[in-house]
């Protein structure tokens, strides 16, 4: 008899279950680095908001491709129930393979004997304050605001394709975003149409986005298995939709500012400070390490820029 059962009671021992699932992220179908599997990843998460990954093959791409939109409800009965394998996520101790024997049933809002799982509320988030104590390569998740969004632009021998935009949190505290290859054609395309052409302030939950620094300072990049929903249906993004009408004046006097000539490019400004552009930003530490070096040698504040070290608006370091 049919059992029903949450994540972590079912295993590759359990026989005859059904699990109420709603879908939280889903990755386009891929190959495994050795290009020996095609294959694709959908997150989901129960009413416990336990998460486990579901792998889809071959076929069972397309044929699953109406099932699993993101944030709908499905009853997944006896798939198969594996360890994860080395080209999977580990975000728990199985995976669930999806094939044509598996019953997938969608929920509908309508459906009056199966109530939808709620808006999801799990997030795993640092704060932009303690980013930049990350180690180079950390991973991390981000509930933001796109503030401003570039044009695609390519690497100098024009191999990657990638775009840069600025987000900001609560804390009216911006940081640099560069959104990479498949991600940039795509979900960047979209920020760029809903931020310049809209003119709105989307909000993104990225997923598994590094922190690296260029030129000393932090800044979020994509990674491989990176993924960008945007305005996703959590219920702290609907708290953070608030926030961006209470202070939608202020998001707009923003993004003139950070707005460069060129379209390509964007400049960095603290809100309500001086405007750095990134082309700027490498000549701006260089002068105040000089500065830095020259008082420390003659014990005075004597520098070769005593105007800009002692009008300094901003810390680059916490760009």
């Amino acid at each position: 008899m049919e059992q029903r059962l949450s994540i972590s009671e079912i295993t590759p021992l359990t026989t005859e279950w059904t699990c109420k699932v709603q879908a939280v992220d889903k990755f386009r179908p891929r190959d495994s680095r050795d290009q020996r599997v095609h294959f694709q990843t959908i997150i989901v998460q129960d009413v416990n908001e336990e998460q486990i990954c579901v792998i889809l093959y071959g076929d069972d791409i397309r044929r699953c491709d109406n099932l699993f939109e993101l944030f709908e409800t499905y009853l997944i009965s006896t798939a198969k129930v594996r360890n994860p394998q080395p080209y999977s996520l580990h975000i728990s101790q199985f995976e669930w393979i999806v094939d044509r024997f598996t019953i997938v049933e969608s929920i509908q809002n309508n459906n009056e004997k199966e109530v939808p799982l709620p808006p999801p509320s799990r997030l795993s988030m640092i704060s932009f304050a303690d980013v930049a104590q990350q180690p180079s390569g950390v991973e991390v998740d981000l509930l933001v605001v796109v503030e401003n969004c570039g044009v695609m632009q390519y690497t100098a021998d024009q191999s990657k394709r990638f775009q840069e935009a600025i987000v900001m949190d609560r804390m009216k505290k911006p940081l640099f975003f560069t959104i990479w290859e498949y991600l940039a054609s795509n979900e960047g395309a979209e920020l760029l149409r809903q931020v310049r052409q809209l003119q709105e302030y989307p909000i993104i939950l990225a997923k598994r986005i590094g922190t690296t620094k260029y030129q000393g300072v932090t800044r979020f990049a994509t990674r491989y298995n990176s993924t960008i929903l945007i305005n996703p249906l959590y219920v702290q993004a609907t708290e953070l939709q608030n926030w961006i009408n209470e202070n939608k004046q202020m998001l707009i006097e923003y993004t003139m500012k950070s707005s460069a000539e060129s379209a390509s490019s964007l400049n960095f400004v603290a809100v309500d400070d001086e405007i750095l552009s990134v082309s700027a930003i490498a000549t701006q530490t260089s002068t105040e390490a000089l500065c830095a070096y020259n008082v420390k040698k003659h014990n005075s504040n004597w520098c070769n820029n005593k105007i800009l070290c002692e009008n300094m608006n901003y810390v680059i370091s916490d760009v």
